[in-house]
């Protein structure tokens, strides 16, 4: 087996997914700011790299930010229910990280508030503040 070795500041990031990888590429886009960095122990990584656990892929997903507005067209009959029950599945911390814009909303977050949406037959899109594209860790 041939094994691939990427060199990042006397560090080593393995394995043959290694060019598109999250960990690779976050090293190598480190900053002198930081004198140590962590790695992944090449000892760690399975033969079969391209089965590898620790691969972090740096295909950017799409995002929503900010959930302020989100109930404001949600009728009043609905409004409390409707809150509950997204309280009741990310939890009360993670729902007002969400509203303060702490945290992102991946697409599977963003498509549970359109299902809840729809179950309770309001129309039209959830209405988050913003989107962006970032990296999934």
């Amino acid at each position: 087996i041939e094994v691939k070795y990427y060199s990042i500041g006397g560090d080593y990031v393995i394995g043959e997914k290694a060019d598109n990888c999250l960990h690779r590429l976050a090293a190598l886009r480190d900053t002198p700011e930081y004198p140590s960095i962590r790695i992944i122990n090449p000892l760690c990584i399975p033969e079969d790299s391209s089965q590898c656990a620790y691969f972090q892929s740096t295909q950017k997903i799409h995002v929503a930010w900010g959930i302020s507005h989100l109930l404001d067209e949600v009728p009043y009959k609905n409004l409390q229910p409707l809150k509950s029950q997204l309280i009741a599945h990310f939890g009360r911390g993670k729902y007002y990280r969400f509203y303060r814009e702490e945290s992102y909303l991946s697409p599977e977050d963003q498509n549970y508030i359109r299902r809840t949406f729809h179950q309770y037959n309001i129309p039209g899109e959830p209405a988050f503040d913003s989107y962006s594209e970032e990296y999934k860790w």
